[in-house]
């Protein structure tokens, strides 16, 4: 059965604003991330976009936003949370930049989170969990950036690339043809008028 998805990062956080890593721990929308969040759904307004079914993870930023677009019952997914980053939850962002490192390739093991292939690995099995558990034909998702990007370039690397990476509230519009999942779009023309 094919069925039409689409995945939305959360709006902006109080941990996004001050540039603290924020994967398990959570922090509330700002007055932007609200702003942005209801442009998301004015944008599904707009194009007369209806869901079958509607997800979040089990953190609270993703509900909020999920709340802010429609007015849908919901389910919270425990495999749709963020990356855990263990002991650098709550840290500065500018640590994993002085690492060097790719953010969506590195281990946080060593500081007690995740490795990215078992992000993957729950981010995919939680996915097909949802779009195999009924016949809802649209889906809404709304997680989170570090594990959307690990769960793209896991369903489909040659359309990951080209992705829109990391900013609040942009929408991955995914085919999905009961076999294969593919990336459509990356959207954020709905966020051009929002301000700081």
């Amino acid at each position: 059965m094919r069925k039409k998805l689409f995945l939305v990062r959360h709006g902006q956080t109080l941990f996004n604003q001050k540039h603290k890593i924020q994967g398990w721990c959570d922090s509330p929308l700002t007055p932007k991330g609200v702003a942005e969040s209801k442009a998301v759904g004015q944008y599904f307004r707009n194009r007369q976009i209806t869901f079958d079914k509607a997800c979040c993870s089990t953190l609270l930023r993703t509900e909020e936003t999920l709340k802010h677009i429609i007015d849908l019952p919901y389910t919270r997914y425990e495999g749709l949370k963020e990356f855990g980053f263990g002991r650098l939850e709550g840290a500065s962002t500018d640590l994993i930049l002085s690492f060097g490192h790719d953010l969506l390739n590195t281990s946080y093991t060593q500081f007690g989170g995740e490795d990215p292939q078992e992000v993957q690995d729950r981010m995919e099995k939680t996915l097909n969990d949802i779009v195999h558990e009924d016949v809802a034909k649209t889906i809404l998702i709304v997680a989170h950036g570090a594990n959307l990007m690990n769960l793209l370039e896991r369903i489909d690397p040659d359309h990951a690339k080209d992705a829109i990476r990391f900013i609040n509230c942009v929408i991955y519009e995914v085919d999905y043809d009961g076999k294969n999942f593919t990336i459509v779009d990356s959207i954020v023309s709905h966020l051009a008028q929002i301000k700081e």
